[in-house]
């Protein structure tokens, strides 16, 4: 199939202005576009001073910078981005002498004594706005974990009731299996590192709400101070109970599952409810993990609730003078 005459043509009228533009944006500053920009005594003087006589030029002067509602007027943006950027000057970035340079520069291009109250304002400003960038990479960081962190509890959840709904004891001890060693291993990376604070090569940071970091200076590493495998295994099964009951509640008030399912589903469950141990039964985790069930199973099935989980979990084979009231 061949392109229309125009197409061809409009295509390279639009190649031959975007390349024009390009052109003449990427002289607008030295360090602008420039991935070679040295940083060097010269080239910042350099930078200083073209960025003082467009300072100049576009009128920028002491007496129209204010502050109003708690933000800097009157500066110029397009400067103060400049000035953070780590692909340009990145000026809280490189030393003191390259900093030096700059402001030297930017006297000579302001060209008026002045030159400081307004070169200070745009690098107030550049520290305020790098301060509120770090602030929200921080923000975005916690959210991200605090978000993945319940999404995959969630799914993990999901699928081991469906295991213990219609699986095996054998298809949870492989989920359990895999899980401990993976995230077992990770867990005991994460407490060698924080071992290693007893000799100061790690610094604790501790949240109000008790939750511990481990910094390490030297590489600029941060270790959380995760739950235990073993704990984190138990939480599992824990909010895997909570949503049984929640959904055995649910279905069964709105007639979506008929008793002897429902019996049956219990019926099912005590290996679970005993913590998958084996041969092994704990009377007092199966009665704990039951009471779990029967709280989230009342608290949404409604009225009569009580009775109506002690007959189904009676009808089960569980001992019901234990459970939760």
């Amino acid at each position: 199939m061949s392109i229309p005459k125009k197409t061809v043509l409009l295509f390279a009228l639009l190649s031959l202005s975007f390349a024009f533009v390009t052109s003449i944006s990427t002289k607008c500053y030295a360090g602008l576009f420039d991935k070679k920009f040295e940083r060097n005594v010269d080239n910042y003087e350099k930078e200083g001073k073209k960025w003082g006589e467009d300072i100049f030029e576009a009128n920028i002067r002491p007496e129209n910078i204010n502050t109003l509602d708690g933000k800097q007027q009157g500066l110029s943006e397009k400067f103060v981005a400049y000035l953070i950027s780590e692909k340009e000057l990145y000026y809280f970035g490189v030393h003191s002498e390259l900093k030096e340079a700059f402001k030297k520069g930017f006297r000579q291009g302001y060209q008026e004594r002045t030159a400081d109250l307004v070169l200070g304002p745009h690098l107030q400003m550049a520290a305020g706005l790098i301060g509120k960038n770090t602030a929200t990479s921080f923000v975005d960081v916690i959210n991200a974990f605090e978000k993945g962190w319940k999404d995959t509890l969630d799914n993990a959840v999901k699928v081991f009731i469906t295991l213990i709904a219609e699986g095996s004891q054998a298809d949870r001890e492989e989920f359990i299996k895999n899980f401990v060693s993976i995230y077992g291993k990770k867990y005991a990376d994460n407490r060698e590192i924080i071992a290693q604070a007893a000799q100061g090569k790690t610094v604790p940071l501790t949240a109000d709400s008790g939750m511990e970091l481990y910094l390490d200076p030297k590489k600029t590493q941060c270790t959380l101070n995760i739950p235990s495998d073993t704990s984190l295994k138990v939480e599992i099964y824990k909010q895997t109970f909570r949503e049984m009951g929640y959904e055995m509640g649910d279905r069964y008030a709105h007639n979506l599952i008929s008793r002897n399912d429902l019996v049956d589903w219990l019926r099912r469950s005590r290996t679970a409810l005993n913590m998958d141990q084996g041969d092994h039964v704990d009377p007092k985790t199966v009665s704990t993990n039951l009471n779990i069930l029967a709280t989230y199973f009342k608290n949404e099935y409604g009225t009569d609730s009580e009775n109506v989980f002690a007959g189904l979990a009676k009808e089960a084979g569980y001992d019901t003078t234990t459970t939760h009231k």
